[in-house]
């Protein structure tokens, strides 16, 4: 399961504070910049990948957070832009060990 939120800048300390827990730190979400990201907006942008259980898991840990899911055209949007860096990330290390 793929999930995609958002949250401000201004929460960025807490949210950090939050992700530097055990269970955040082996589910390995990726964070970056909303507007890095393609996404017309302020703010920092999470990604998680996880199973099904874990992906619940997050969800409800998030929910008490000032992160808000994206869901739609945005969120897909946002996807497409965590799923083309990971795609490129792959293919620089298969062209770097061939």
């Amino acid at each position: 399961m793929e999930l995609v939120y958002t949250y401000a800048m201004d929460s960025s300390k807490d949210m950090q504070k939050m992700l530097d827990e055990e269970f955040w730190k082996r589910l390995g979400p990726t964070v970056r910049e909303c507007k890095a990201m393609g996404l017309g907006k302020e703010g920092m942008c999470l990604y998680i990948k996880a199973r099904d259980e874990l992906a619940a898991e997050a969800q409800k840990l998030l929910a008490d957070t000032a992160a808000r899911e994206l869901k739609g055209e945005e969120g897909e949007t946002l996807l497409k832009a965590f799923r083309d860096e990971a795609e490129a990330a792959e293919a620089g290390m298969g062209a770097m060990f061939g």
